[in-house]
């Protein structure tokens, strides 16, 4: 095409695909076939075209940028590496569809209301809210709702279900999984390491861990709360292992906190999984080079970022909110026998 502008039409006719769909692939892939997806990335890619993002905004009054709002200290950004996971896996989704990120946290009350401020004067297109260790605050998600922004969250909403756009794992069937497993390889005195009470997550795991084992003539010898990260999981531990000495099983309700929780066994000379078995959550990195390695419960980021990034989308094009439960599944190392 020499030194001519390439233009909209242009793509499309190269594509093969109308010009309506053409714009809706540049304006976030709303009702844009997979398909049509690639011929069109693929003709981009070999135009080199560039939108006009300035006048694509002005005309559609949105900017294509959504903000990921992690409603925890910003810190657990980098130390849990849960967060990062899924914020990565969020950035590449959105990347796919030529969308930008802001990355916000809110700590506090005052944080809470710079957030709501600028989220109320910017140009921002929609929210991604994700709280695992506090729980979503429910006074933020009732004034995200009336500034009518709209915000897809990383869990069973606190409040108001059935109007709110979520995505979360299936918690209660995981810990079900996992208390399930330890019987069957012949655990009897099992416990278990839950993370901070508050998030509908650390409940539903303690519910679904308690009614397996329950369900197999089994009781827990214990519960112990912690926050998620290797040192609380190696207290917790140390505190379980003098209340019942004869510890014979545990699921810890993250990989970090299985991984102290082995230190612990291996400090008091209980060998893994010989002694004792232990199972996770997460299937972080960490539980690939845990000694010995750790069975856990894999949750899927990807696609928790894929489908909270799709319901977003439809959110800002006027679709329903929408609620999704993604299965999980176990995945066994040699931390069980």
């Amino acid at each position: 095409m020499g030194d001519k502008k390439i233009t909209i039409r242009d793509i499309a006719s190269r594509a093969g695909v109308s010009r309506a769909t053409v714009s809706r692939y540049l304006n976030g892939g709303h009702w844009v076939s997979d398909e049509a997806n690639r011929k069109i990335r693929k003709v981009i890619e070999q135009t080199g075209y560039v939108a006009n993002k300035s006048a694509r905004s002005l005309a559609t009054g949105r900017s294509n940028s959504v903000a990921f709002l992690l409603g925890e200290p910003q810190e657990l950004l980098f130390d849990d590496p849960n967060f990062s996971t899924l914020l990565r896996a969020i950035a590449d989704e959105l990347g796919h569809k030529e969308m930008s990120l802001i990355m916000m946290t809110t700590d506090n009350e005052a944080e809470n209301k710079r957030n709501l401020k600028f989220l109320h004067g910017s140009p921002v297109d929609g929210v991604l809210l994700v709280a695992w260790h506090r729980g979503v605050h429910k006074g933020l998600l009732r004034s995200l709702r009336q500034i009518n922004m709209p915000v897809v969250v990383a869990e069973y909403p606190p409040i108001d279900a059935s109007l709110t756009s979520y995505v979360h794992v299936d918690d209660y069937q995981g810990a079900a999984q996992a208390a399930q497993y330890l019987v069957e390889r012949g655990a009897r005195h099992i416990g278990m390491l839950s993370g901070p009470e508050g998030p509908s997550g650390t409940l539903a795991r303690i519910h679904g861990f308690n009614d397996m084992l329950e369900s197999l003539g089994h009781k827990a010898i214990g519960i112990e709360h912690g926050v998620y990260d290797k040192q609380s999981g190696y207290e917790a531990t140390l505190k379980m292992i003098r209340h019942e000495p004869k510890i014979d099983g545990l699921f810890a309700a993250s990989d970090l906190m299985a991984a102290g929780a082995i230190q612990a066994f291996r400090q008091q000379g209980l060998i893994v999984p010989d002694d004792v078995q232990v199972i996770g959550f997460d299937d972080q990195a960490v539980a690939r080079i845990c000694e010995p390695p750790l069975t856990t419960i894999h949750q899927p980021f990807n696609t928790i970022g894929k489908y909270m990034v799709d319901q977003l989308i439809d959110l800002i094009h006027g679709g329903a909110p929408t609620g999704t439960t993604l299965p999980l599944k176990l995945v066994v190392r040699q931390s069980t026998r």
